[in-house]
């Protein structure tokens, strides 16, 4: 009977073992860029600045970021790059960035493909990826607002929201000379 027992222990932790193994290569897959032992998101150094994501196609034309609100109706659920002044960026894992201009704020969002560096408010940004108007739920309203460096009061955030979003692909975060 104690022979079982200590073999049924060493099965569980046989089992147990296996398992962090396996999430843990799962976790390596998904692809979060950051350096072993750190949050920092890892770039690749390209001219001008970091990337993050896949390369941008240097053949398709980069519109300013006033230039996309303007023609927000013709660019709704194409692909777009735009370049802009990053306004912030999720606090939780990097995993969004807004960009802000007369009033139009529109979220970036990494799809959790890959991730940003939390301190790059206020940078000069080349994004390219699906531009979308769209509705969020107040839940989803709820959990951006919480994840942000600056939140407004949560009462305040009432309802569906409209909102504009780019599903990004790639994301190059410009030097300050490469502005």
């Amino acid at each position: 009977m104690k022979f079982i027992k200590s073999t049924f222990a060493v099965m569980i932790f046989a089992v147990l073992i296996s398992a962090t193994i396996t999430f843990a290569q799962e976790c390596e897959q998904k692809g979060t860029n950051t350096a072993s032992g750190s949050d920092d998101p890892v770039g690749t150094k390209v001219e001008g600045g970091m990337l993050y994501g896949k390369a941008i196609d240097p053949t398709v034309k980069t519109i300013s970021y006033p230039e996309l609100i303007v023609g927000m109706n013709e660019s709704n659920g194409n692909i777009v790059t735009v370049k802009g002044t990053v306004s912030e960026v999720c606090q939780a894992m990097g995993c969004w960035m807004t960009m802000s201009e007369n009033g139009a704020t529109t979220r970036v969002k990494t799809l959790h493909e890959f991730l940003l560096p939390k301190d790059v408010a206020g940078r000069e940004a080349i994004v390219t990826g699906k531009f979308n108007i769209t509705e969020i739920s107040e839940d989803d309203a709820r959990h951006f607002n919480e994840e942000s460096l600056n939140p407004k009061k949560s009462e305040d955030i009432v309802g569906p929201q409209k909102a504009y979003e780019i599903e990004a692909t790639g994301i190059i975060i410009l030097d300050q000379a490469g502005k």
